[in-house]
């Protein structure tokens, strides 16, 4: 129980430096609201919905346009309930990714990065075998930003190697 303490910590002190390193070079911090599909929840085959936020904050700007950013997102899953001898349970699977992000200058909107994800699946908590676990693994993603500014819309597909090991795509809005 001790990893996920370390995890969460190393996050929230990305989150209490986003600002300052922000004010810095004269950007500001983000929020998003996302909505994703992972097309196969802790390897199960069976894919689901999930919701979730985040904060997007600024590590270095580039002179040609664009730049580097970070990207830290919570998503919460639905998953369908999974049979366990007879008895219907339901499952919970959520994932934290840590991500940087690169604006591809000679195209408006387009991102590429990478990162790591941290998930975890149980099933009610059981003591059921091989019914849950903790996973850190790496992410490979790209996405089209819709605009800048309050209320752009953005697309996004990543691939999760190790962790989640699956494709998720994600749609949301950055504030």
């Amino acid at each position: 129980m001790r990893f996920p303490l370390q995890l969460a910590s190393l996050g929230l002190l990305a989150v209490l430096a986003a600002p300052s390193s922000a004010a810095a070079q004269g950007a500001r911090l983000s929020y998003i609201v996302q909505g994703s599909y992972g097309g196969d929840i802790a390897g199960t085959g069976e894919g689901a919905m999930g919701l979730g936020g985040g904060i997007g904050f600024p590590l270095a700007k580039r002179d040609a346009g664009g730049g580097v950013r970070g990207v830290a997102t919570f998503d919460w899953y639905f998953p369908k309930d999974v049979t366990i001898n007879t008895t219907a349970l339901t499952p919970t699977y959520w994932e934290f990714n840590i991500n940087g992000v690169l604006d591809v200058a000679s195209v408006r909107g387009l991102y590429v990065g990478t990162g790591i994800n941290y998930t975890t699946y149980s099933v009610d908590g059981s003591q059921v075998a091989n019914a849950g676990g903790t996973e850190l693994g790496l992410n490979i993603l790209s996405g089209f930003k819709l605009g800048r500014g309050h209320g752009a819309p953005f697309a996004q597909a990543r691939f999760e190697l190790g962790g989640g090991k699956q494709l998720v795509l994600t749609g949301g809005i950055e504030f």
